[in-house]
Parts: C-alpha cells; sequence; structure tokens
C-alpha cells in the first residue's frame, strides 16, 4: 500500500502530542516512546512530570509540562495554555490518565464513586475538548485513549468502579469516533492487561501476576513496552481508516 493510498491524501498530522498521567509508569513509557519517533511532548500529571520531560528532551525534541488535576476545568486549561504557548498546535493526544482504586462493591461508598468517574471520564471530556480543535482545524488528528481489559473481564473482583469507567471511556471513543471522522480526526482505544508498571508492582501480590499470566494465550506479564506498537500503528498514516476500535494488548486474555 502506497503512502498516498494509507492516507487518502489527508494534511499530515501534526508531530506535536499530549499525554496525561505521564509523571511514571504507562505515561511516562508513552510520552519518551513519542520523542523518540519525533514528536515534540506536553505531558501533565498531579504530581511534576519533570523526569518525564527530561527523557523528552534526551532525544532532542521539546517538552511543556504541568501539574494539573484533569478533573478540574481550570487545571486543564491552564495545561492547554503551557502546551499551546511552548510546543503549538497539537496532532495527538494520548488519554492515559486514570485511577484504579480497589474495593469490594458494597464498600465502595459514594464519594470513591464520583472519585473515579470524575478523573477518569470528566478528565476525559476536559482535556479532549482541549485539544480536539487543533486537530479538526489542521484536518488530521489521533486521540488514542486508555481503556482496560477489566472491562470484560469478569474475573477482575473488586473493581466495579473502575470498571464502570473504562466502560464509559469505550462508549465515549466509539461516540466521538462517528463525530470527527469526517474531520480527519481518528479516535480509537487501548485495553491493557495487567501490566507491570512501578504503581502496580507494588500494589498486586506476587501469586496474581502468575495467575493472570496464566489464563493468557501469551503466558508472561506485560511489559510496558508491550503497549508501544498498537501505540504506532494507531498514530500512522496506515490507521487512518481505523476509528472507533478498541486494541486490546493483553496477551490473548482467556478464561480458564
Amino acid at each position: 500500500m502506497t503512502d498516498a493510498a494509507a492516507g487518502r491524501h489527508a494534511p499530515p498530522v501534526r508531530r506535536t502530542a499530549v499525554v496525561t498521567g505521564a509523571a511514571s509508569g504507562l505515561g511516562q513509557v508513552m510520552a519518551e516512546h513519542l520523542a523518540a519517533t519525533g514528536h515534540d511532548v506536553a505531558v501533565c500529571d498531579v504530581v511534576p512530570c519533570t523526569e518525564t520531560a527530561e527523557r523528552v528532551r534526551a532525544h532532542g525534541r521539546r517538552a511543556a509540562t504541568a501539574i494539573a488535576d484533569v478533573s478540574s476545568p481550570e487545571d486543564v486549561a491552564a495545561f492547554a495554555a503551557t502546551g499551546h504557548e511552548e510546543l503549538g498546535p497539537v496532532g495527538v493526544l494520548v488519554n492515559n490518565v486514570g485511577v484504579s482504586p480497589y474495593r469490594p462493591f458494597l464498600e465502595i461508598g459514594l464519594d470513591e464513586w464520583r472519585s473515579v468517574m470524575r478523573v477518569n471520564l470528566d478528565g476525559l471530556l476536559l482535556v479532549t475538548q482541549a485539544f480536539l480543535p487543533d486537530m479538526v482545524d489542521a484536518g488530521a488528528g489521533r486521540v488514542v485513549c486508555m481503556t482496560s481489559s477489566v472491562v470484560w473481564d469478569p474475573q477482575s473482583t473488586e473493581m466495579t468502579h473502575y470498571a464502570t469507567s473504562k466502560a464509559g471511556v469505550w462508549g465515549f471513543t466509539r461516540s466521538l469516533a462517528g463525530e470527527v471522522g469526517r474531520h480527519g480526526v481518528t479516535v480509537n482505544c487501548i485495553a491493557p492487561g495487567l501490566v507491570r508498571t512501578p504503581l502496580l508492582q507494588e500494589r498486586v501480590p506476587p501469586e496474581r501476576w502468575a495467575a493472570t499470566a496464566s489464563r493468557q494465550a501469551v503466558p508472561r506479564t506485560l511489559e510496558p513496552a508491550d503497549l508501544l506498537v498498537a501505540l504506532d500503528y494507531l498514530l500512522s498514516d496506515a490507521a487512518s481508516a481505523v476509528t472507533g476500535t478498541t486494541v486490546p494488548v493483553n496477551g490473548g486474555r482467556v478464561w480458564l
């Protein structure tokens, strides 16, 4: 397939990216990878993204950072202003940030429920509304949202609020894809399985890592780098007609 055929002569996607929740873990890995593949990157988190910015700049790319709660309209507006001032219009948005507390269903309080929904869904709305106009104006763009394999895994217990929010991410993605496709913007999800990040390494007991791997067609623990091939594809010209879909990166999780 030629580049022209793949892209249908669409304008190029700008090489400026935004990654939320990028101080560590998957967000940091994706931000650094985007820099390594030629993107300037704006990153935010509720703690400083100093190390992530250093990794971006180590690849010769520009970085913009902000401390921001994505569920706060004021924080998101300030982050968007910083990103636009320092890097210019955005072509790629990775909605990575999310919270995932463990709690038995009958013990989930309304405050905790609302907190999960605010970050995982309100944040999705606010950040996407802040940067999507850049892509619509350019006639090209890529939005990638992080959902989760727990949405369809009945063995992922004590995560009802998290799974509900991530199902909402899936619905958001499908609906928005139908609205902005005519502007040359694609919207897709990546659905990780249990990935070895520093946070999850602390929270998840060793026996759960082994049990989860045993339920995968590829029976090994997943690493953050496993998601990067899916990210590259969804951002590529070859995927210009792929939208509203979810790419599971979960080792082919099965139920035994």
